[in-house]
């Protein structure tokens, strides 16, 4: 019987420091993994600019740096970007910004969706902001645009390859009119500045060219 019961603590013995040597490994098993945070969402503001105001800066005496300038566009976020590039698009836009703005504004586009304080947002231009010109044919309404009215593709996917002309149109912060359609991204969420502001201009692609049919034998 006492063989048994000294057997028996001898195993508890032997077993206690494997117990304390795993222990750490078991304690790290069970401990959750700490979640990685999301990065923060990109906060996108869309479509046609309705009121644009020069903010004066403050007079700053005294102060060590003067303050930004700064342009206050309010946007009806209403406005559907297919809807109002049906009226607008055309194969080649070489501007002026302000004839853009314009024709823009009597957009059946613009002009027929409400704008209330649901649709309004507004936001700030700032000398930080990068305002920047970009192309895009009315059917495409996911994509950021391109860079060169040349590069749009039409439904087919065939680019656009606009009549040969002049420089295309390229808005800077003083051409942030109404009647122009925007994409403009917050700098910091919530926050009324913008840190980067697209004018949308809709380029219509030519029809992709049908092959020709073979002559009847």
């Amino acid at each position: 019987m006492r063989h048994h019961f000294g057997a028996r603590i001898k195993t508890a013995t032997a077993v206690a420091p494997a117990l304390l040597l795993f222990a750490p490994a078991l304690r790290g098993q069970d401990a959750p993994l700490a979640a990685k945070a999301d990065p923060p969402r990109k906060e996108i503001v869309s479509g046609v600019i309705v009121k644009m105001e020069k903010v004066a800066r403050p007079d700053g005496a005294g102060a060590k740096a003067p303050e930004p300038r700064r342009i206050r566009l309010t946007i009806n976020t209403n406005v559907v970007w297919r809807d109002w590039a049906r009226d607008q698009a055309k194969a080649r836009d070489e501007g002026s910004p302000k004839a853009d703005a314009d024709r823009g504004a009597k957009s059946v586009g613009t002009l027929g969706p409400p704008v209330d304080e649901d649709s309004v947002e507004v936001i700030e231009v700032v000398d930080a902001t990068k305002v920047e010109t970009r192309f895009r044919s009315p059917a495409d309404e996911t994509t950021e645009g391109e860079t060169k009215p040349e590069k749009v593709k039409s439904d087919e996917g065939a680019p656009a390859k606009p009549p040969a002309g002049g420089k295309p149109v390229e808005f800077r912060a003083e051409d942030l009119l109404p009647g122009l359609f925007v994409e403009a991204e917050s700098a910091k969420p919530g926050g009324p500045e913008a840190a980067n502001v697209a004018v949308i201009r809709p380029i219509q692609p030519p029809e992709a060219a049908q092959p020709a049919e073979a002559a009847p034998k």
